[in-house]
């Protein structure tokens, strides 16, 4: 018999630890909905199977501390901790690539066809404009292809895809190569089609969901109508956008690989609101940041910045937060739109840039305050528009509590208070 492959021990490992939690597919499911992931029975299924090997991504981080969490409970086996899954999760990783990757071919290649020659400079610079707005990378790309309904449509996707139909339509001149403007027109449509019933959908922010939600028209059938819809736009949009893609690919018109690595940096910030904008400071120097103004808004900020020449899209960030154990305790996503009900997320960072995302200080205060004796380590995280997970670094609730007192400050003392004349009193105790 030949060797167990990486695959198939991440498999056999994430059976047994399945199996040792006793959780479902349903349980699974609905404990990674309550953490805003998408596990669906499929994918899963897939895992535990060795048909698909998992990223490592925020939902294989939530499966393994979710089920190594319920196993110890129920059974009191030994956890073997996160590292080392990510570690067996890079090797299958790996393998996976190097089995899916294209075999050399002896063959020379062909001499260069007038096909192959150079693009013209203006079809460069529009190809750029089209890949500035519908990046290779965006979160919106990953979310349409993966979503099962589209019943509801979060506004990290919904507004990169509306923002970019109309600079697209309007972009000007067209591009010299005819099979490129044909390509373009095409995807252009079904972008416009697409946002149409977008823009049909009813934004539910103001009820706490950044989501688009299709409306209720009174009947099932006439839902399902409507959803059918969008769900078709969908479906000629993609196909649309990848033979773009795959045109400007054989072109040459797509960017160049990175040339080094993602060098990221994620750092968790205390931040308040002054007339000059919004002023950050470390969290060590939060107690630094109280303002003469009593209503002066104070925020958490997750600061991601780029150390190298690679500049990701960010589609989400937020914190997560474990327990003196180890364990996953709760996981908390910036919402997509900041102060002034303005989009902060997705951003783009650029070379050696950074970019920020705020969450209302009073309302993480409050959870991290309620959840205090069940956390012991707070970081914030950064998820790529291509699905890549960054961490910055743990703190502990101590080195968050300066900038907690600031936010939640500890109401004085009752004051004596002097009886009150009996003239003065209904007959209930109210004072007339």
């Amino acid at each position: 018999m030949g060797e167990t492959t990486a695959r198939d021990r991440l498999a056999e490992e994430l059976r047994k630890l399945k199996t040792a939690s006793g959780l479902t597919y349903t349980q699974i499911e609905s404990q990674a909905t309550k953490q805003g992931l998408m596990l669906k029975k499929s994918k899963l299924s897939n895992w535990f199977t060795g048909t698909n090997v998992p990223e490592a991504d925020a939902s294989f981080t939530l499966l393994v501390q979710l089920l190594e969490a319920r196993a110890r409970t129920k059974t009191g086996v030994t956890v073997r901790g996160l590292p080392w899954w990510r570690a067996l999760q890079k090797e299958a990783a790996v393998e996976r690539d190097a089995t899916n990757a294209p075999k050399p071919t002896a063959r020379t290649a062909p001499p260069a066809t007038p096909s192959e020659a150079a693009p013209h400079p203006g079809d460069v610079d529009k190809a750029t404009r089209l890949l500035s707005r519908l990046p290779l990378d965006g979160y919106w790309l990953r979310w349409l292809q993966d979503a099962q309904t589209m019943l509801k449509v979060p506004l990290i996707v919904s507004d990169p895809l509306c923002d970019a139909h109309r600079p697209l339509e309007t972009d000007r001149p067209d591009y010299i190569d005819l099979e490129l403007r044909a390509a373009h027109q095409e995807l252009v449509a079904a972008l416009g089609a697409l946002t149409y019933e977008l823009n049909g959908m009813t934004d539910i922010s103001d009820e706490g969901q950044d989501v688009l939600e299709i409306d209720h028209p009174g009947t099932t059938d006439a839902r399902n109508a409507l959803h059918r819809q969008v769900c078709q736009a969908r479906d000629g949009f993609l196909p649309a956008y990848d033979r773009m893609i795959n045109l400007l690919n054989r072109k040459n018109l797509l960017p160049p690989a990175p040339k080094s690595p993602l060098d990221i940096t994620v750092d968790l910030l205390a931040a308040r609101w002054a007339h000059e904008g919004i002023l950050a400071a470390p969290l060590a120097a939060g107690a630094l940041l109280p303002s003469p103004d009593p209503t002066a808004p104070y925020y958490f900020a997750v600061n991601v910045a780029s150390r190298n020449d690679q500049g990701p899209q960010i589609a989400a960030v937020g914190i997560e937060m474990i327990k003196p154990d180890g364990t996953l305790a709760a996981s908390y996503r910036f919402p997509a739109r900041g102060p002034g009900h303005r989009p902060q997320l997705p951003f783009q960072l650029t070379a050696y840039g950074a970019g920020q995302a705020l969450a209302n200080g009073p309302e993480v205060a409050v959870s991290l305050q309620t959840l205090r004796s069940a956390v012991a380590k707070v970081r914030p995280f950064a998820h790529t528009g291509s699905g890549q997970v960054l961490y910055g670094e743990w703190r502990s609730m101590d080195e968050l509590q300066p900038f907690l007192g600031t936010v939640l400050p500890t109401p004085p003392p009752n004051r004596r208070v002097h009886a009150v004349p009996a003239s003065v009193e209904d007959g209930d105790g109210g004072v007339r």
